[in-house]
């Protein structure tokens, strides 16, 4: 797994950034994506952050993420929910806050 988050490629992946409805501006978008980049890799576990990257990076499925990892598909499934609704709390928390 790689380790660097491609911090320009986030805005190609909508469904990574749909927990951030309303930013229709260019200005909103970008704080969204900046946001997104700093909490992914400050804010998950090793193994959320391994699952997001490589299901909206690598565009890898579910069954495929599991075969990798070894482990469950439902394992990764959670993994990923969990991920997704930490970055959509954090997120509410954050743009509430500002």
């Amino acid at each position: 797994m790689r380790n660097q988050i491609p911090s320009d490629k986030i805005d190609h992946y909508p469904d990574l950034l749909s927990c951030f409805r309303g930013g229709s501006n260019q200005r909103q978008r970008e704080e969204y994506r900046r946001f997104l980049y700093r909490a992914i890799k400050t804010q998950l576990t090793q193994r959320q952050k391994q699952v997001v990257m490589m299901h909206f990076f690598d565009g890898l499925t579910l069954t495929e993420i599991a075969k990798q990892m070894c482990v469950n598909k439902s394992t990764v499934s959670r993994t990923l929910s969990r991920a997704l609704d930490r970055l959509t709390d954090l997120a509410r928390l954050y743009f509430e806050l500002k």
